[in-house]
């Protein structure tokens, strides 16, 4: 069941269980008042916390990037590194350039 069919079916049972209650019309206002700010509040909080959970998955994946970028940058370093290295030596040694 999702969310919103569960809220849904939170309110509907609510009020019919208060509007059968025999009390006076004021008491069954206030009831289904506090019921309504409970239930907004059960929300906000719900949405809150999925909100804190969006947001740490998407610093855990900015996280993950950058260590990807780190990594990408100090293995074109390295093959930088290599080609020059290899560069220099067929200079020096033009016999080795086929070998």
């Amino acid at each position: 069941m999702n969310s919103t069919n569960f809220i849904a079916g939170v309110l509907v049972g609510l009020t019919v269980g208060i509007l059968l209650a025999p009390e006076k019309g004021t008491e069954t206002r206030k009831k289904l008042k506090e019921k309504g700010n409970d239930l907004a509040d059960a929300v906000k909080n719900k949405f809150k916390r999925a909100a804190e959970e969006g947001e740490d998955l998407l610093d855990e994946a900015g996280n993950k990037v950058e260590d990807w970028a780190r990594k990408g940058k100090r293995k074109g370093k390295d093959l930088m590194e290599e080609g020059r290295e290899k560069f220099e030596d067929i200079q020096d040694n033009p016999q080795n350039a086929f070998s």
